[in-house]
C-alpha cells in the first residue's frame, strides 16, 4: 500500500517599506495525510497532529529540507555542508528564543 503525508509551514512575514530586512510574525505547520490511512490516528478530532502525526509531520518536513539541499546543490544554487550549516545556525536561533504555540487555524 502507498500512502503520503504532506506537510505545510506557512511562514508569517512584515515587511516595512525602505528597511533590509523582513520581521518574522508566525510560522503555522500542519499535516495531511492519505485517505487510505486512519486519519483519527494522525489527526486528534480539532484536527492537529496526534502524536504519530507530529511524527510524520517531522519526518515530511527534514525529507523535505534533504530534497531541497540536494537540489540546490546540484543546480549550483548553494554548496551542500554550507547549506546544512546555515539550516543547523536557524534552528539553534529559533530555539534560542522563547517560543508560543498555540492552536492553528491555518489551512494549506
Amino acid at each position: 500500500m502507498e500512502f503520503f503525508f504532506t506537510a505545510t509551514s506557512q511562514v508569517i512575514m512584515n515587511h516595512r517599506k525602505g528597511e533590509t530586512k523582513s520581521q518574522h510574525v508566525a510560522t503555522n505547520v500542519n499535516i495531511e495525510c492519505s485517505k487510505n490511512l486512519d486519519q483519527r490516528k494522525y489527526l486528534n478530532k480539532d484536527g492537529l497532529p496526534t502524536a504519530d502525526g507530529a511524527k510524520s509531520m517531522t519526518i515530511a518536513f527534514v525529507h523535505g529540507l534533504i530534497g531541497n539541499i540536494h537540489h540546490c546543490h546540484q543546480l549550483g544554487y548553494r554548496d551542500s555542508a554550507e547549506h546544512l550549516r546555515w539550516i543547523i545556525a536557524e534552528l539553534e536561533k529559533g530555539f534560542a528564543t522563547v517560543a508560543n504555540t498555540e492552536q492553528s487555524t491555518f489551512e494549506g
